[in-house]
């Protein structure tokens, strides 16, 4: 007989429609399916043998989850303490940091009020001594006046030469003041005469003031660049002149700039360069004396 699909269906029908009957009436068909589940199927015992196991790997599961949560946490909080730990060493280190800065700026701003005080001090003292020099050397000129005018008075020589030697001291302190009817030409002619030892110095030969322009930027490097120069001419030679009551080092050098383009601009005429400062140190001695300049201190 062959079994096509529809007998086994049959077949599978009808067992199911008989298998009540056959449980009630043949103890050996249940024994059969019992043997039958009890092989594929756990026994009761084993069944609730494997509850309990289930039961106890979930509550093995929960406690380990609950330790992993109370490590989880503890971790969580050892983190933070750490992150607190390192934040409060970082703010201290920086208002450590803040405070040496702020300390620096004060001891630097000390230092400096220091130093302000000190050249302070300094530029009073200087002045003070510079005022004192002064007044002795009017002093000390007044007295040389008194004691030339007593002891050499009514000769007509003496006169004048204190007449050219007031002027001087005029000229070379800055005093530039004019009796009346007089001129600046009047006053460095005669004050010249006496500072130069040249008695044919007169007012007509006096220059003030003259315009000097380098036009091509031979010695001033600017095309077009003018300045002023105080001249004397007189046979055929210009003296060139400059007065300075306290003169430097580079007052010597802006003269000695000015004398060689006037030579430039006058070759056929012997040119002259005298530079006027008393009180002149060894430095511009030799600086006059290395450019060619004479000095009169």
């Amino acid at each position: 007989m062959v079994h096509t699909e529809s007998n086994l269906s049959y077949i599978r029908d009808y067992v199911l429609k008989i298998l009540p009957q056959l449980l009630r009436e043949e103890p050996t068909v249940v024994m059969a399916i019992e043997s039958l589940i009890a092989q594929q199927f756990p026994r009761r015992d084993e069944f609730t043998r494997l509850l309990d196991e289930i039961k106890q790997q979930r509550e093995d599961l929960h406690q380990q989850i609950e330790l992993n949560t109370q490590r989880l946490e503890y971790f969580q909080a050892e983190v933070k303490q750490q992150f607190q730990l390192q934040r409060q060493e970082m703010e201290q280190r920086l208002e450590s940091h803040r405070l040496e800065v702020q300390q620096r700026l004060e001891d630097m701003q000390q230092r400096l009020e220091a130093l302000r005080e000190d050249m302070q001090q300094r530029l009073e003292a200087l002045r003070e001594d510079m005022n004192r020099h002064f007044e002795q050397v009017h002093q000390d000129h007044l007295k040389l006046k008194r004691r030339i005018i007593k002891l050499e008075s009514g000769q007509d020589l003496i006169l004048n030469r204190m007449t050219g030697m007031e002027a001087w001291l005029k000229v070379i302190s800055g005093n530039l003041g004019t009796e009346k009817g007089q001129t600046l030409e009047d006053l460095f002619a005669i004050a010249l005469r006496y500072g130069l030892k040249n008695p044919d110095i007169k007012p007509e030969t006096i220059l003030l003031r003259q315009e000097l322009v380098d036009v091509n930027g031979e010695i001033f490097l600017r095309k077009g660049y003018g300045t002023e120069v105080d001249l004397i001419a007189e046979n055929g030679q210009l003296t060139v002149f400059e007065v300075k009551a306290h003169g430097e080092m580079d007052d010597v050098d802006w003269f000695v700039m000015k004398v060689e383009l006037l030579r430039r601009q006058q070759p056929t005429q012997p040119v002259r360069g005298v530079f006027i400062s008393p009180g002149a140190g060894e430095k511009m001695k030799q600086r006059c004396i290395e450019f060619g300049v004479e000095l009169l201190d």
